[in-house]
């Protein structure tokens, strides 16, 4: 009898899910079920349990993850021949403060970004800005603020100041509906919706286009497995707002699951990328 091919899934920290811990778990859980099915025998593990997929030769490990801590182990796993997925790099690229970089790099159409110390003097070029944390996506419900003042956003850098967070990212306010996208891969699946409990215009958009912006900065960053938040001008133009490394996928999650299952065994029988 054959073996199954033995992997690793690592969830998410609690902290980094706000309201969302068992829709994280959720989708871990269902990538886990659909793996097993494609022949895969399936640990799934927390932070703190995650030892024996750092430790085991030549892994495959699927994660959710995104404190430093972690991530440095799981960089030095992949140097020495496992496959993991997100990458440790790539999900370092969703931190705020690397996105506006990269996404400046490779041209995404994103709103105007800046990152300004909590301390600083020298405010935005508008007041008219989200503010948000410079490096993990939201952990707490103020992570991001929005501010029309002077006075507005003064207040927002003191709170965030007072938290010890040193730097935010001042992201210009950008007009238009609010929606959320979902993918997988570079070619694969793809899915999108309007935020709820926000208001919507009902512009009208090419959904092709907002597949092939939200996949360019997704690429932009290297990531996989892929949600984020994207602005629909009046002129119909996707504008990305924010990319994130493995949401939950909670409207289509039994879907997803099977297209991320499909995506990973692909991945992991290639084998590891060549490190230049």
């Amino acid at each position: 009898m054959r073996l199954a091919k033995a992997c690793w899934g690592i969830y998410r920290e609690s902290t980094h899910s706000p309201g969302r811990v068992d829709d994280d778990a959720a989708i871990m859980e269902a990538v886990g079920q659909a793996l097993r099915a494609r022949g895969f025998a399936v640990q799934l593990l927390s932070v703190e349990e995650a030892e024996p997929a750092l430790s085991a030769p030549a892994a495959m490990i699927f994660v959710m993850c995104e404190r430093g801590a972690i991530l440095d182990r799981l960089e030095q796993a992949s140097k020495t021949g496992s496959v993991v997925v997100n990458s440790p790099t790539a999900i370092r690229n969703t931190y705020r403060h690397r996105m506006v970089e990269l996404f400046a790099e490779e041209h995404v159409p994103a709103p105007v970004s800046h990152v300004i110390a909590t301390d600083s003097t020298k405010l935005a070029r508008s007041a008219d800005v989200w503010i948000k944390r410079y490096d993990f996506h939201a952990t707490q419900a103020d992570d991001v603020m929005y501010v029309a003042s002077e006075m507005g956003l003064r207040q927002a850098l003191a709170g965030f100041a007072a938290r010890g967070i040193p730097f935010v990212v001042a992201q210009e306010h950008v007009e238009g509906d609010l929606v959320k996208f979902y993918g997988v891969g570079q070619a694969g699946w793809f899915e999108w919706f309007y935020h709820r409990d926000k208001g919507m215009t009902g512009y009208p958009f090419k959904t092709e286009r907002l597949s092939e912006v939200a996949h360019r900065a997704a690429a932009a960053l290297g990531v996989d497995i892929f949600g984020g938040d994207a602005i629909i001008r009046p002129d119909g133009e996707p504008i990305i707002i924010d990319l994130n490394a493995w949401p939950s996928y909670a409207r289509f999650r039994t879907t997803a699951a099977g297209a991320i299952a499909d995506y990973l065994a692909n991945r992991f029988h290639r084998g590891p990328r060549a490190v230049s």
